[in-house]
């Protein structure tokens, strides 16, 4: 039997799949990026650990109010610091303020 992952649905929902996910994020800070990240790696032990989530992909990290990682996707972090209009090809993030995901 294959090791069940447990990924983020968008709804935030945890859910088992049999395939790992492409991208991890920080459920505290709402924030995803690729699995090698150095800076997310350097926060692993001091704690980062228990805040961490699986997605399946981009788009299903997107869809559960993450923003893009400012070290591990820089050119897609710029496109998100630049703004523009929720849900539009070149603006696909959700705005959460920082009141929001404290």
């Amino acid at each position: 039997m294959p090791k069940p992952y447990h990924l983020t649905a968008p709804d935030g929902s945890t859910y088992e799949s049999t395939t790992p996910g492409e991208l991890g994020g920080n459920r505290k800070d709402k924030i995803y990026g690729r699995l090698d990240c150095w800076s997310a790696n350097l926060a692993l032990p001091k704690g980062y650990a228990k805040h961490r989530v699986f997605f399946k992909d981009e788009e299903a990290a997107i869809a559960a109010g993450y923003r893009p990682c400012g070290h591990c996707l820089k050119p897609r972090h710029r496109v998100w610091k630049a703004g523009g209009e929720p849900g539009s090809e070149a603006y696909p993030w959700r705005v959460v303020s920082k009141e929001s995901r404290t």
